[in-house]
């Protein structure tokens, strides 16, 4: 027996709602960071922003449209590892949930 009801199935999730899906979260440690821009440059989802002039060069979450995909992409290139996924992306509503164990960034080449 299926979990939705009839007009459940029939409607088209928006994935702007957060109740159909959540994007990724993504940790920065500031600490870490020296602003090179590389994440900001290799992510797919333009999730991640440079703000800051100088040694105050920082890389930040945008907040105005986070699209953070979780594909560890910034974390991988982070020479610092200053980057980390914590919370993967999830497509909630129509897809089924899929345990993988830990989350880990990618092996480096």
């Amino acid at each position: 027996m299926s979990q939705f009801s009839f007009l459940e199935r029939l409607s088209v999730p928006t994935y702007d709602n957060d109740e159909y899906a959540t994007t990724g979260r993504l940790f920065i440690d500031h600490e870490k960071c020296n602003g090179c821009g590389v994440c900001s440059q290799i992510c797919p989802g333009k999730a991640i922003s440079i703000r800051g002039e100088g040694k105050a060069k920082k890389a930040y979450l945008d907040e105005d449209f986070p699209q953070c995909m979780s594909c560890n992409d910034c974390a991988a290139i982070c020479e610092r590892d200053a980057l980390k996924v914590v919370v993967a992306y999830d497509f909630g509503l129509y897809y089924k949930k899929l345990n993988r164990g830990a989350f880990a960034p990618p092996r480096r080449y």
